[in-house]
């Protein structure tokens, strides 16, 4: 890769390298706070500085995150995460809304557990955090992690291994899937079950002709089967499979007649890079299919930033790194090109070799 900059690109790269630490400031500040104190901010306190000050509820809950992060107003970059990450990055939401969704009243089971599974109802306290959607990139590249909270108590479907969360019914889950939804069409295969919402939605789709779940635990199928699929109301449209999905997508997907895939059998977005990457090797071998990623958007911003930072390095050292072979990087221009969602997601796989996250797997 080779660097031809005016010295007005490299003062751009360098503001761009100051924002990078700043959204990763950010975003490591909020993950302590969801992780350890996530329902630090308290209902009483809340609507006390409502009433007190006549701020709106998202207004006061910054206020109370900026405590609770320890944000000095004396400090430059800690003035510009009250002023614009916090208000861009947290929203009070319409519970009413999300309980409006056809999943939610269709499907109603009671709590029961298989082994080490288990499906249960779990809930959110009033003004409890959470992240709701992927995140925001602003045009400065400025990123804004989505959290969300409610005013009163939410409850939700979740599926739990040993105990931890693995599938959960909340916001984040029906806002990320929204794009597959409507984007479906045919005979569709998904990868990963949980709790069916996405084959739940897409078999109501008149355009939709068939669901195929692919999912490798049998005792998860079980549960799936015979306390959730009897409730939905097109599941004739539904059928499971118990097969390992890399299996099948390297050796059974190409000979069926699907039209759409999507995969979903991570966690989060952080231990389903490397998974991500790989289904994105294996989707080459369909390419008449059309294929989507559950939270693609949060694995892309995953790549963007060591992405970044190895052109960084090269700016400041002069030292080649090899990546993208013999490109030219004439501008800043060409910089942002990089950087793009677009660019990232059509280059997936050999940013995930050059940084080392994810190697081709011989199967």
């Amino acid at each position: 890769m080779k660097l031809l900059l005016s010295s007005a690109d490299v003062a751009k790269i360098e503001r761009l390298e100051k924002t990078r630490k700043t959204n990763f400031r950010f975003t490591s500040l909020l993950s302590r706070y969801l992780n350890l104190f996530s329902d630090a901010v308290k209902y009483e306190y809340l609507q006390e500085l409502v009433e007190d000050t006549g701020a709106s509820a998202e207004e006061a809950f910054c206020a109370a995150l900026t405590v609770i992060l320890g944000l000095d107003t004396q400090n430059e970059e800690d003035r510009l995460i009250i002023r614009k990450y916090l208000p861009g990055s947290i929203k009070c939401l319409d519970s009413f809304y999300y309980r409006s969704n056809p999943y939610y009243r269709t499907v109603s089971f009671e709590d029961v557990k298989k082994d080490e599974w288990e499906l249960k109802q779990l809930s959110v306290a009033p003004y409890e955090a959470f992240v709701y959607n992927d995140p925001i990139l602003l045009p400065d590249y400025t990123e804004l992690p989505r959290i969300g909270f409610f005013r009163e108590s939410f409850s939700f479907p979740a599926v739990l291994q040993n105990g931890r969360e693995w599938m959960t019914l909340m916001p984040n889950e029906t806002a990320t899937l929204e794009n597959a939804v409507k984007n479906c069409f045919g005979n569709v295969v998904t990868y990963g079950l949980g709790l069916g919402y996405f084959p739940f939605m897409a078999s109501a789709k008149e355009n939709v002709k068939s669901v195929t779940v692919v999912e490798k635990d049998k005792k998860v199928i079980e549960l799936f089967t015979q306390n959730i699929l009897p409730l939905f109301p097109n599941k004739d449209k539904i059928s499971v499979v118990c097969e390992d999905a890399f299996y099948h997508a390297k050796s059974i997907l190409p000979k069926t007649d699907c039209d759409y895939v999507l995969a979903d059998i991570w966690h989060d977005a952080g231990d389903g890079l490397p998974m991500y990457l790989e289904f994105r090797r294996l989707a080459k071998l369909t390419p008449r299919i059309k294929w989507e990623y559950w939270l693609e958007e949060t694995m892309i911003s995953y790549l963007r930033w060591p992405l970044f930072g190895e052109i960084y390095r090269t700016v400041k050292s002069g030292e080649d790194p090899k990546l993208f072979g013999d490109m030219t990087i004439n501008g800043f221009t060409d910089i942002q090109k990089i950087l793009s969602f677009e660019f990232i997601k059509d280059n997936a796989c050999e940013t995930g070799k050059f940084l080392n996250i994810w190697e081709e797997t011989k199967q």
